[in-house]
Order: C-alpha cells, then structure tokens, then sequence
C-alpha cells in the first residue's frame, strides 16, 4: 500500500497531552506501510499548546487548522475531510482509545471494496480494555440499538471511521449534531457495504472523557433527524399522533376547567404549536398565521364530532371528564387520519 495516499482526519479540543504518543504511532504507519500518509488536525482553539506542540514538531506531512469561530466534534471532522486531497481518509479519535496499527486494515477494506469501514469493538478479534463501568456499557449498547433503522453495523458508534474521499464527496445534505458523525456520513453518503475492522479499543489514558449528559442529548437530536430524512413521512405521521394523544389529556383538563368550546379552541391550539414544531417541522418558514387558521378550519370536522358528541353525554351522564374522554376519543378516531391528510395536502405543504 505505498502508492496509496491516505489522510487522518484528527479532530481535537485540549487533547496535547494524547497527540505526542498518537503522532509517534502514525508516524509508525507512514513509515512501515503508508508512505504517502498526511495528517489533519482540526483544533476547536483549545488554548492548551497543541499549536506550539504541532510547530515544534515541525512534520512536514502533519498540518493544524485551528478553529477559532466554532466548536464541535462533528463539523471538524466534515471541515477535515473538505480540506482532504488524497484518495482515503481516517477518522479517528485524539485520546489514544484508536490503535493507528489498524488504519492499514482499514485501508486495505476500502481498496477491496467497502463504501466504508468501521474500527469495531463487537466483532470477532474486536475488544474493548477492562474498565468500562456498567453505565458506560449501557449507554453505548443503546446508542447502537437506536442506530439499527440506518445501519447493521455492529460499533455503529465508533468514531474510528475510512472512506474514499469521492464517497465523501457525495454526500447529500449533511447535517450533523454532536459527536457521533460516522452515523451521518453512512446514511448521507449512501454507504450499503460497511466493513468492520476489529480492534482493541483503549480507555482514555489522559485527560477528560467528553462524554456528558448534553452529548447523549445531541446524539438523540441527531437520531431523530436521521429519521426525518430517511423516513420523514412515518415520522411526520406518528409525531402527528402523539402529539393528538397528548392534545386530548389537555382538553379533557381544560374541560374541567373551562366551557366546552374554550376546551375544544385549548387543545387545538396546543396541537398545533407541537405539530408545527415535530410533526410538519420542514415547513416552519412560512406565516405562522396562516398556517394556524388554516388548521383549526381543517380540524374543525373532528372538532365539530367532538362538540356533539360530549354534548350528548354530558346532558346524559353529567360526567364532564368522562364525557370529554369519550368525544375527545370519537374526535380523534373520526380526525387523525383526516387532519393529518388535509394538514399535510393543504397547510403545511413543502
């Protein structure tokens, strides 16, 4: 693999304790297998002398971008790969968990063909050091079970990642949140044959883990956009029925509490600011005006259902919640299909 050329893709925030030891072992690679390797470091300024390490180094195949207006592992790696020439690029993490031995296997995936290769953990050969807490565990096995409507892959997690640049170079619509990017470029860049490479996956050595209650959060945010685009009619149409299932508790509360025509305006009101929001989220630019009276008009048919059928129960069993529960319910049965169709057609159409 001599002729290959071949770029790693560092991203970095207050990682210079790690980089000494990561370049060393690169360096191993260049020397041993990859001669025409580069390196790319992305700094999110981490203030924290990687600059003055990378120019004392002074390595004329290793080159430092600092990014002093953003922030974000996700984006480090994209600007990374933009600034990329060479034929392959490897993703991997600064904090020493990625062997570099095992960027050739990687490499070597690619050039028999994969769209994409993974340095896995849960693969034969693949390992993980001892010291993993229960929680840690947990949470990556979830975070690779939420994975399972985009990929098969085992480490869909890792962030020890390969590709061709040109696959890079087509990707649609890229769009990343927080710090799990390998997710967005398999969907985004269409990757069908995704390899896994087995490793052993190191605990952090030296400083902090990045892995806080906000990333987990992104990473939610970002399976949920995930879905938006490879399946956005299923997501519009089962966001649309919680959000009228959460709709009704608001109006049998406020039928408690208020005339029923106020109750019916309440929960309609309250749809339709959470399905302006999750359910039709694409076509938020337009006059929220517009859209809200357009609403209520459309969901009027069920509204009007609901009307004289709590009237009728409340004038024959004088139970208000009850009554509410049983219109609100018919209304719902009689509507969903209906409004989400008319809602969709007509008022927040793309």
């Amino acid at each position: 693999m001599q002729q290959e050329t071949v770029t790693i893709i560092l991203p970095t925030y207050e990682e210079v304790d790690s980089l000494p030891s990561l370049i060393d072992a690169i360096a191993e690679v260049k020397k041993q297998t990859l001669a025409n390797l580069q390196l790319i470091i992305v700094d999110d300024n981490s203030d924290d002398g990687t600059e003055s390490l990378i120019s004392e180094k002074n390595l004329e195949w290793v080159r430092l971008i600092v990014r002093r207006g953003e922030k974000g592992l996700s984006t480090a790696v994209i600007r990374g790969l933009e600034e990329a020439e060479s034929e392959y690029c490897i993703v991997m993490d600064a904090d020493g968990s990625h062997p570099a031995s095992a960027i050739p296997n990687m490499i070597s995936a690619l050039i028999e063909g994969a769209d994409f290769t993974v340095g896995s953990r849960y693969v034969q050969g693949g390992t993980t050091e001892d010291g993993w807490g229960v929680l840690r565990w947990l949470n990556s096995k979830i975070a690779t079970l939420m994975a399972r409507p985009f990929t098969t892959v085992n480490d869909s997690m890792s962030g020890f990642l390969g590709m061709k640049r040109e696959t890079f170079l087509a990707a649609k619509d890229l769009n990343p949140v927080g710090y799990k990017i390998g997710l967005e470029l398999i969907v985004k860049c269409g990757c069908k044959n995704v390899v896994e490479v087995p490793i052993h996956f190191r605990t952090r050595q030296l400083g902090e883990s990045k892995l806080t209650l906000r990333v987990q959060w992104e990473y939610l945010q970002h399976v949920i956009r995930l879905l938006r685009y490879t399946h956005p009619n299923f997501v519009s149409f089962f966001t649309f029925a919680a959000v009228g299932v959460s709709g009704l508790g608001v109006y049998i509360l406020a039928l408690m509490l208020t005339p029923l025509i106020t109750a019916i305006w309440i929960a309609m009101t309250w749809n339709f600011f959470w399905d302006r929001k999750y359910a039709f989220w694409y076509a938020r630019s337009k006059s929220i005006f517009v859209q809200y009276i357009g609403f209520i008009l459309v969901c009027s048919v069920g509204a009007i259902a609901n009307y004289f059928i709590t009237t009728w129960f409340v004038n024959n069993s004088h139970a208000i919640p009850l009554a509410g529960l049983v219109g609100g319910l018919s209304a719902s049965v009689i509507g969903v299909v209906f409004n989400y169709v008319f809602n969709k057609a007509l008022i927040f159409r793309k």
